[in-house]
C-alpha cells in the first residue's frame, strides 16, 4: 500500500549503515516515521527532500513495520534560514516540541500549516524570534488540547488589569487572590507576570484564524513578558526538557 502525502521532516537519524529514519509531520496522519534508503548517495533523487526541515511531497510504501520512502519531491527547504544559526536553532526546537506533543495517525493539517507559516516568517526575519517562538508555542499547545484560561482572574472574576499566570494550572490570578491560592496549595505555586497587554496577546493567539494569527505587535517589555509566559506555560504543560531549547538560548 502506498501513501502519498505532503510533510515536513522533523527529525533525521541514522538507520543502519546508510539509511535514514525520518520523522515526518503530515497533514493526513500527523507524525509518520519512514525509512529513506541511502539518501546520501551521490545520485539519490530524494536526498534534498529528506533533509531536516525539508517540506516535500512523499510517496511512502507501507512495509512490514514502517513506511519506506518510495519517492520524494522537495517543495521548500527554507534555504536562507540555514545560514542563520539562531534562527535554525529555534526551528530545531519548534520541530522537537512538535514531535513531543503530536500523536501519530491523527490529522494535523492545522499544525503543519502553523509550522510552515512560522518557518516562513522566521526565514523572512520581519518578526522577532521571541514573538514567533511564543506564538508557535501557545498555538501548538491549544491545538494539542492544552488551552490556558486567560479570561480574567480565576479567583474573583476580575477582567482588567495585570495578573499572574500560573503555568502549571493554566489560569490567571490577580494580586488579591494569589496569596490565598498559595496558602491553600500543598506546594509552592509557580507564577509568571502577566500584564494586560500580554493577556490580550494570549487571547489573540488562542482565538485568531490562522490568516490573522501573526498580525499583532507588542512593545519591548510586553513582548518579553509574552515570550516568558508562553514558554513557561509550554514547559509546565508538557513536562518536557528540550535540549534544542537549551541550545537556542545559549546562542542568544
Amino acid at each position: 500500500m502506498h501513501l502519498k502525502t505532503h510533510g515536513i521532516v522533523l527529525a533525521q537519524t541514522p538507520f543502519g549503515s546508510q539509511d535514514k529514519l525520518l520523522t515526518l509531520l503530515t497533514s493526513e496522519q500527523g507524525l509518520v516515521t519512514a525509512v529513506a534508503k541511502n539518501p546520501g548517495r551521490g545520485k539519490s533523487k530524494i536526498s534534498a527532500a529528506c533533509e531536516m526541515l525539508a517540506y516535500s511531497e512523499f510517496c511512502l510504501f507501507s512495509g512490514r513495520t514502517r513506511y519506506i520512502v518510495d519517492s520524494a519531491e522537495l517543495e521548500n527547504n527554507f534555504f536562507s534560514l540555514r545560514s542563520n544559526l539562531t534562527g535554525l536553532s529555534l526551528a530545531a526546537y519548534l520541530a522537537e516540541l512538535t514531535r513531543f506533543v503530536m500523536p501519530q495517525k491523527e490529522t494535523a493539517e492545522e499544525t503543519l500549516r502553523l509550522l510552515l507559516n512560522t518557518l516562513y516568517l522566521l526565514q523572512k526575519g520581519e518578526k522577532s524570534e521571541r514573538m514567533l517562538k511564543g506564538i508557535y508555542e501557545l498555538r501548538l499547545m491549544c491545538l494539542s488540547g492544552f488551552q490556558p484560561d486567560v479570561d480574567g482572574c480565576a479567583g474573583c472574576g476580575k477582567e482588567d488589569g495585570n495578573f499572574w499566570l500560573l503555568p502549571g494550572d493554566g489560569i490567571l490570578l490577580c494580586d488579591d487572590c494569589f496569596p490565598e491560592y498559595q496558602k491553600m496549595s500543598e506546594r509552592p505555586v509557580s507564577r509568571v507576570i502577566f500584564p494586560e497587554a500580554v493577556e490580550k496577546a494570549f487571547w489573540h493567539v488562542i482565538t485568531a484564524p490562522m490568516q490573522k494569527l501573526f498580525s499583532f505587535r507588542l512593545s519591548g517589555d510586553a513582548e518579553k513578558a509574552f515570550g516568558e509566559a508562553a514558554e513557561a506555560f509550554t514547559l509546565f504543560q508538557t513536562g518536557g526538557k528540550f535540549g534544542t531549547l537549551d541550545f537556542y538560548k545559549a546562542m542568544l
